[in-house]
C-alpha cells in the first residue's frame, strides 16, 4: 500500500514536472513567434519606407528641375523644393503622436491577431468534436 502511494506521488510529481516544462516550452515558442512577427512587420515597414523615400527624392529632384526650367533659375527652382521639404517636415513633426500611435496599433494588432486565430481555431475544433460526438451512435447500445 505504501509503495503504491509512493509510486502514485512519484508519477504525479513527474507529470507535474513534465507539464511545467512543456508549458514553459510553449511560452518560449509563443514568444519567438511574436518577436518574429514584430521583426517581420518592422522589416516590411523599413523596406516600404526606404522605397517611398527614394521615390520622393527622385520626384522632388524632377520637380526642382522643372521649377528651375520654368523660372530660369536653378536656385529658385530648388529653393521651392526645399520649402516643400520643410513643409513636409513640419507636418510630420505636428503629427508625431498620431504617427507613433498608428505604428503602435499596427504592432499590437499583429501581436493580438495571433492570439485570436489560436482561440478561434481551438473553439472551432472543439465545436466540431462536439458535433462529431453527437452524430456518432453510442457503442454501448
Amino acid at each position: 500500500m505504501k509503495k503504491d502511494l509512493e509510486n502514485v506521488f512519484r508519477e504525479l510529481k513527474d507529470d507535474v514536472t513534465s507539464f511545467a516544462e512543456l508549458k514553459f516550452e510553449l511560452l518560449k515558442l509563443n514568444t519567438y513567434e511574436r518577436i518574429s512577427k514584430v521583426i517581420a512587420i518592422l522589416s516590411y515597414g523599413l523596406l516600404l519606407s526606404s522605397l517611398a523615400l527614394i521615390t520622393l527624392l527622385f520626384a522632388m529632384l524632377t520637380l526642382g528641375l522643372l521649377f528651375s526650367q520654368w523660372l530660369d533659375s536653378t536656385i529658385a527652382g530648388f529653393g521651392i523644393v526645399v520649402a516643400l521639404y520643410v513643409i513636409l517636415v513640419v507636418i510630420v513633426i505636428m503629427n508625431k503622436n498620431r504617427i507613433r500611435q498608428r505604428v503602435m496599433n499596427i504592432i499590437i494588432s499583429a501581436l493580438i491577431s495571433s492570439d485570436k486565430k489560436k482561440y478561434t481555431v481551438s473553439e472551432e475544433t472543439q465545436s466540431e468534436k462536439c458535433n462529431d460526438d453527437k452524430s456518432k451512435p453510442d457503442e454501448n447500445e
